[in-house]
């Protein structure tokens, strides 16, 4: 099953014996042993290519999910025969990993010493497999695309100010009051100028005008401590300014929209213990220490 695949995806004989370190006599011998014990012809060859059957196509991607699963088990038994070891390339956002993640990483290397992190702090969707991360985190509600994605922990995002601001400014009873306000805007959000509140299951879209745009949670958080105006912050980042009465949520009637701290990966299969471990310690991590 594993040749007949990588015959489909490499488009031949050769080149999936090249892929898997087998002869192409081996390649072809396998699949053709395939093709006796289903009764079917999986693949049609020509001298010039290779193509699928109409059944063979079909076939092929039930075995996808077959072989991922064979992987994905091999992976969970080599892990308690297997310590892992070597670089760990991560893409994680600025803000925060500055703020949550540091304590978590030293963890991560105090319990498997011989795994060295290479972190790349950006807030920008970086292309894992282009540039070589073993895994990206990322915050947001991810579209739909090749890369595997688990959830770590849920994101809620609130609308806060400071009381002086708040007293010396119009009044910000509904979403659209907004209009009357200096409105701070993290541009790492995808909605642009608009934000998106929702009450009673109607989702409510306001433009606002932004006093000031900024690509960074935390100079956000500052300029609202400042009394610089109001504006939409992840709670990790403004939890404890909210505790003290340094900030105050406003709409609270209204919920905005819950993003999702995701770890992201290129797919299952050959998934290296390093990076499965590492996925599974900040899920395990966050269940018992959510960051707010």
């Amino acid at each position: 099953m594993t040749a007949f695949v990588n015959v489909v995806e490499t488009g031949g004989f050769s080149s999936a014996g090249r892929k898997l370190g087998i002869s192409t006599t081996l390649i072809s011998r396998y699949v053709a042993k395939l093709e006796d014990n289903l009764g079917v012809l999986l693949l049609q060859r020509t001298t010039r290519r290779v193509t699928t059957s109409q059944i063979g196509y079909a076939y092929y991607l039930r075995c996808l999910p077959l072989l991922e699963g064979i992987d994905e088990l091999e992976g969970m038994v080599k892990l308690t025969q297997v310590k892992p070891s070597g670089k760990l390339r991560l893409s994680a956002p600025t803000s925060f990993t500055e703020i949550h993640l540091m304590s978590v990483l030293s963890d991560f290397i105090e319990q498997y010493p011989e795994v060295n992190l290479d972190l790349q702090l950006t807030d920008r969707f970086v292309d894992i497999v282009e540039e070589g991360m073993d895994i990206a985190l990322r915050i947001g509600n991810l579209p739909d695309s090749s890369l595997i994605a688990r959830k770590i922990l849920p994101i809620s995002i609130i609308t806060c100010a400071t009381e002086n601001y708040l007293n010396q400014a119009p009044l910000l009873r509904e979403p659209k009051d907004l209009g009357n306000h200096r409105c701070i805007i993290d541009s790492n959000y995808k909605s642009g100028g608009y934000w998106l509140f929702q009450k009673n299951n109607q989702e409510v879209k306001i433009e606002v005008k932004a006093a000031i745009k900024v690509n960074s949670v935390r100079a956000v958080r500052k300029l609202l401590l400042n009394g610089a105006g109001v504006g939409l912050c992840p709670l990790f980042a403004v939890a404890d300014d909210i505790k003290n009465g340094s900030l105050t949520r406003v709409l609270e009637s209204y919920e905005t929209a819950e993003l999702g701290l995701y770890a992201v990966y290129s797919h299952r299969r050959h998934l290296s213990p390093k990076v499965r471990l590492f996925i599974d310690f900040m899920v395990k991590h966050f269940s018992t220490n959510p960051p707010c």
